[in-house]
């Protein structure tokens, strides 16, 4: 409150040397210190935009990307979404241009937030992707800013319903927010975690409702509400019927108690399923209401806002680059290709003058083409031997365990350095029977599963799997288990020596 006082009094004071660096400070000080104020809404908005107006004039603007992304999320917050889009993308594009990663980051952040309140969690994951690989390429790295895209990267695939690899995302953000003050952002974590946990059901839903208590009592307003709905299904899941009216009660009390709207992603069909079998008519009727104005919102924030118009624009834009790139391309192998042809003509050319010049000469030729015949045969039998010599060579070097366990060493980071084709290829090279007898054991093998076999060949642990293949260590215990049960193996025997039996030069299973 005496932050928002001084700054209207500032407002009120003259300003002696005036310019457009000192404006836009002026503004963007102000929107800052009202931006959570809801009865000043509209004045943070015109605040915002005059300040990009004066950042425009400006020499030098330290904060403009920061304004920017701030607007973006003003207009969201207040339903122009449109406008929300095309300054965000706009604030990538700038960003993009003075090489400006964290401002590349901070818009690719508030752009997943817009898609997946517009609920195209498609694009929302493309923007995470984009958002993973600019920070890869960071040279300072801001373990806040990096926890924050492996969480958007997890809540994008969990609105998608891909929840394989939720988990291995959700960990790299927690070993983030443990290394920063006060774990900052780990109640962000934890409930993305929580609700992969409950989604997943089964032993892991008490643990997920555990986080998710602790999120409902510790996060923000808005991650509180997501904890309290996520509570409900899951106590709707297992027919625990009146926490369920709990929670949610608790949620509805959450988001009317805020004067900004507050909105989250609601899932209404359980809740209006339990209301309908225990004859709460009432109930049933305001969540359907509900949901019918959140479908209908939803539809008219499409098509007021031309969603699909502005990414189809983006990506438009992005493939018309692409194909000048390619026409450039073919022009320059058009280019080679006379080239080639003009040279092959004249080289055709002079081969014709040659033999009519030749022609008179044409024994002393043929008794030379005999002679450079049994040069070539000499040098066919000369490669033969050679070819021999460093076949033998080969299974030397196959048959020394020192040299074996130098390529052994280097095997397993091609997986992750060359691709899965190049480390088969390295595998099939150091044993070449061990895949086709595998085959034969379990005809109906994956490829996962070879995957594992041959890593386990390479002594790899569990945790080493996890990494080479960008999975949970949980999903490589999982995969174990399938395979196991695939090939039939006792409690006695374990994987690790069904496959060295493969290994060995005569298979008995």
């Amino acid at each position: 409150k005496q932050a928002e006082d001084i700054t209207l009094k500032v407002f009120t004071l003259p300003l002696r040397h005036e310019s457009p660096e000192r404006y836009f400070r002026d503004y963007a000080f102000a929107a800052a210190v009202f931006y959570s104020n809801p009865h000043y809404q509209n004045e943070v908005i015109e605040w915002c935009e005059e300040a990009l107006r004066q950042a425009q004039l400006c020499k030098n603007t330290s904060g403009e990307q920061w304004v920017s992304a701030m607007l973006g999320n003003l207009y969201k917050r207040n339903g122009r979404l449109n406008q929300a889009l095309e300054l965000l993308l706009q604030s990538k594009e700038t960003a993009q241009a003075k090489h400006d990663d964290l401002g590349v980051l901070n818009s690719l952040h508030a752009l997943i937030d817009l898609f997946l309140y517009w609920d195209v969690p498609e694009y929302a994951n493309l923007c995470a992707s984009q958002a993973i690989e600019a920070e890869s390429n960071m040279s300072v790295k801001n373990p806040g800013i990096s926890a924050q895209t492996f969480i958007n990267k997890g809540r994008a695939l969990q609105q998608l319903g891909e929840k394989d690899s939720i988990l291995y995302y959700t960990e790299k953000a927690r070993a983030l927010c443990q290394t920063l003050p006060y774990n900052s952002g780990m109640v962000d974590v934890d409930l993305l975690h929580g609700s992969y946990l409950t989604d997943l059901g089964g032993d892991s839903l008490q643990v997920g409702i555990q986080k998710l208590q602790q999120v409902a009592t510790q996060g923000t307003v808005t991650n509180r509400a997501k904890a309290y709905h996520q509570l409900a299904q899951s106590y709707l899941k297992t027919r625990q019927n009146k926490l369920a009216e709990t929670m949610l009660d608790s949620m509805y009390a959450l988001l009317s108690v805020e004067a900004s709207p507050i909105h989250i992603h609601i899932n209404h069909e359980p809740i209006v399923n339990h209301y309908l079998k225990t004859k709460q008519h009432d109930k049933a009727e305001q969540h359907i209401a509900l949901m019918l104005q959140e479908q209908q919102s939803l539809k008219e924030k499409r098509l007021n806002f031309n969603l699909v118009e502005a990414i189809v624009e983006q990506q438009t834009a992005q493939k018309r680059q692409e194909l000048k790139i390619v026409q450039l391309e073919k022009s320059n192998q058009r280019l080679w290709f006379l080239i080639y042809v003009g040279l092959s003509l004249a080289f055709i050319a002079l081969i014709v003058v040659f033999l009519l010049h030749q022609r008179k000469q044409h024994k002393l030729q043929m008794k030379q083409a005999d002679e450079k015949l049994d040069i070539l045969q000499q040098q066919l039998q000369q490669s033969n031997a050679e070819k021999e010599l460093i076949s033998q060579e080969f299974d030397d070097i196959m048959n020394n365990k020192d040299h074996r366990q130098e390529l052994e060493s280097l095997t397993p980071s091609v997986l992750q350095t060359n691709g899965e084709s190049k480390f088969r290829q390295r595998f099939e090279l150091l044993y070449p029977l061990f895949l086709p007898r595998l085959r034969e054991c379990v005809p109906s093998i994956t490829r996962r599963e070879e995957l594992l076999s041959m890593l386990i060949v390479l002594k790899q642990d569990n945790k080493d799997i996890a990494e080479l293949l960008a999975i949970a260590p949980r999903s490589v215990l999982m995969l174990r288990h399938r395979f196991r049960q695939k090939i039939g193996l006792s409690a006695e025997l374990s994987l690790e020596s069904f496959i060295e039996n493969c290994l060995k030069p005569s298979n008995n299973n």
